[in-house]
């Protein structure tokens, strides 16, 4: 039983040490290799996959974000906006909480 418990927690830091989804440590300097004109699949190999995906079908866009703690501890949605050709077109982070003081 304490061995199933110490596994599960194994687990459990592991997964938020990596972030809500599954790839790469997700970091400023992971999202910061994210430039305008790249494609989908460049993305997805630098940043692995989205937590979600939202369709803008009135501006032929979406967008793919992601979830992370940035380097001051702030919880942050990182997202990359798409255009119609699978060309991002714009990015931006946004803090989501008043931060400091986890992810460090």
């Amino acid at each position: 039983m304490k061995r199933l418990l110490a596994l599960l927690c194994a687990a459990f830091l592991t997964a938020c040490a990596i972030g809500p989804g599954s790839g790469p440590r997700r970091s400023d300097d992971v999202f910061g290799q994210v430039h305008l004109g790249m494609t989908k699949e460049e993305v997805r190999a630098v940043a692995g996959p989205p937590d979600e995906v939202m369709p803008f079908p009135l501006s032929h866009t979406d967008s793919w974000g992601y979830y992370y703690w940035d380097v001051f501890g702030y919880y942050t949605l990182w997202s990359a906006t798409f255009a119609a050709d699978g060309h991002v077109v714009s990015t931006f982070a946004r803090r989501l909480n008043d931060g400091g003081d986890h992810g460090l």
